[in-house]
């Protein structure tokens, strides 16, 4: 998948000077990885690119500015066990992710609206748009071709 990473971080930036945001350092690289990336990167991650063009950026100023990002609404989390995995929120969906082999798609949230809606109804709960996420198998772990599951590579 190609990654058109200059138009992504523009129009990034473009809702952050609307909203009155300072373009620093650290949040133009942040957003300039985000904007680079195929998929969606840990801090850790994130932080690792960053330093490979500025090492004097450390990691707690990468998840400060993933977080201010976060709160922002230009990026969201993917909730992932161990760590969260981010990405540019550049259009409202919900993550489809493997619980085999990790691997993961977006579906549109319109397509998934009514189904928000009442489980929103029925939990009274508000769950919002950012970091929702459906885990199940992907179509390879679901015809027993993907990858081993983690637990089983780790008791070798």
């Amino acid at each position: 998948m190609e990654v058109d990473g200059v138009a992504r971080a523009a129009r990034t930036w473009e809702v952050l000077t609307a909203a009155g945001v300072r373009r620093t350092l650290a949040r133009t690289m942040v957003v300039d990885v985000l904007a680079n990336a195929s998929g969606h990167l840990s801090v850790g991650a994130i932080h690792q690119r960053v330093s490979a063009a500025r090492p004097e950026v450390n990691v707690s100023t990468v998840h400060r500015t993933v977080a201010a990002l976060t709160e922002l609404g230009v990026v969201h989390p993917l909730p992932w066990p161990g760590e969260a995995l981010y990405g540019l929120n550049e259009r409202p969906h919900v993550h489809a992710v493997c619980d085999r082999c990790g691997s993961h798609s977006e579906i549109q949230a319109a397509a998934l609206a009514s189904a928000v809606a009442e489980a929103q109804r029925c939990s009274e709960f508000d769950l919002g748009g950012t970091g929702l996420a459906l885990f199940g198998r992907c179509p390879r772990c679901a015809a027993g071709s993907g990858p081993e599951p983690p637990a089983r590579r780790q008791a070798r």
